[in-house]
């Protein structure tokens, strides 16, 4: 679980930069993996709580949710 501001917003999701630095990562939190409650009040600047869910170096992308659930206590 990483905590980020929405950097950037898009049709199919929204930018989350996870690593607090101008030149830092940001991953995608797709419309599908947005907490519902979220859902279309996102504006850039909103810190979100997300997890990271895929990263694929190849392609240099990482793949977040807001959905998914936690991991049970004993698995961190």
């Amino acid at each position: 679980m990483v905590t980020g501001p929405v950097a950037k917003i898009v049709s199919f999701g929204v930018f989350v930069r996870i690593e607090d630095r101008a030149d830092g990562f940001e991953g995608l939190v797709h419309t599908s993996e947005l907490d519902e409650s979220t859902g279309d009040v996102v504006e850039v600047g909103d810190v979100l709580t997300v997890k990271i869910i895929d990263v694929d170096l190849a392609r240099r992308r990482i793949t977040l949710s807001q959905r998914q659930p936690r991991a049970p206590r004993h698995e961190r």
